[in-house]
This record gives C-alpha cells, sequence and structure tokens, in this order.
C-alpha cells in the first residue's frame, strides 16, 4: 500500500510541477516582446502571439498539435523575417474587445494595405484570416499594425484565435477588392 501511495505523491508533484513551469513560461513570454514573420505565399503578414503561450509556440507547434495554445488552434508556421508596414497604404483598423470585433466587415485593396488592430480589451487578441495567411496579434491595450500586400480578391472570414474567443464571438469578415 505504501508504494501505491509513494507512486500517487509523485504523480500529483510532478503534474503540479508542470503546471507550475508552464504558467511561468507564458507569464514570462508576456513580457518577451512579440515575434513578427512573414510566409504567406500571397505575401500576407504574420504576426506570432508574445511567448510560449501554454506551450503553444505562439504561433508554432502546440502541444499535440501547431498554433495557438495548448491542444493547437490557430495559424501556423515557421519564422522568416519581419513584418514591415506599406509607406503610403490606406490604414485599416479593426478593434478588439471582449469578444467582438468592430466593425464586423472590413475591406482592403488587393495591391495592399496596413492592417491595424488595437485591443481595447482586457486580454490578448488577435486577428488570423487563415485564407490570406494573416495574424495580426495585440496585446491588452495595444496597437499593432503589419502590411498586407498583394492579397488575391475575395472575401475571406477573420476570427481571433485564442481558444473560446472566436465561439464567443469574435469572428469578422475580410473583403479584398
Amino acid at each position: 500500500m505504501n508504494v501505491e501511495r509513494t507512486a500517487g505523491t509523485v504523480a500529483v508533484v510532478a503534474g503540479v510541477g508542470l503546471l507550475v513551469l508552464a504558467l511561468v513560461s507564458s507569464v514570462g513570454g508576456l513580457v518577451s516582446g512579440i515575434q513578427t514573420w512573414s510566409s504567406s505565399p500571397t505575401g500576407g503578414t504574420v504576426t506570432t502571439a508574445p511567448g510560449p503561450w501554454m506551450m503553444g509556440g505562439g504561433g508554432g507547434p502546440g502541444m499535440m498539435g501547431g498554433g495557438y495554445g495548448m491542444m493547437g488552434r490557430g495559424w501556423s508556421g515557421t519564422s522568416s523575417g519581419t513584418t514591415t508596414q506599406i509607406p503610403g497604404a490606406p490604414t485599416v483598423t479593426v478593434t478588439a474587445t471582449e469578444f467582438a470585433f468592430s466593425p464586423s466587415q472590413v475591406t482592403l485593396p488587393a495591391s495592399g494595405a496596413n492592417l491595424t488592430l488595437v485591443n481595447k480589451g482586457a486580454l490578448p487578441h488577435d486577428l488570423t484570416v487563415p485564407g490570406l495567411g494573416v495574424r495580426v496579434v495585440a496585446a491588452a491595450g495595444q496597437t499593432t499594425t503589419v502590411g498586407v500586400r498583394n492579397v488575391p480578391a475575395g472575401t475571406y472570414p477573420a476570427y481571433c484565435s485564442i481558444p473560446g474567443h472566436a465561439d464567443a464571438g469574435m469572428r469578422m469578415t475580410i473583403v479584398v477588392q
């Protein structure tokens, strides 16, 4: 009976240790800054979330899958450059709060635009457009602008890829003309 009790205690202590490590890693990542990269075949810009986000890699392979968060939800890719705004291009602004985007639809010119995400919420949010390979991330109270270049005309669904946010209503439409 002592062997089982000891094994159970070791398992609980190890589990708590892993949880603490994951939480410390996530909080440490919040202050480490935001990584940006461009790897979209359409020339769109991708900005990863700050820090490891519960072993999700901030856009890299997450625990049990690629993407954002512990179970891997969201856009994933590899780092290969930096984000730059497009001088002289129009700026399209989207505001994020808990749990909505405003406006619910924006139009981007196919030639290119600067896409600005203003996070007026208390939580981190992103604007993910899988069809364009675009993901813009802004921490609470932060504004992030990225250049989106030479994208195909069409209508694209967009959402916040942080787990639970899209399900709570953070969805919108991007129209490219």
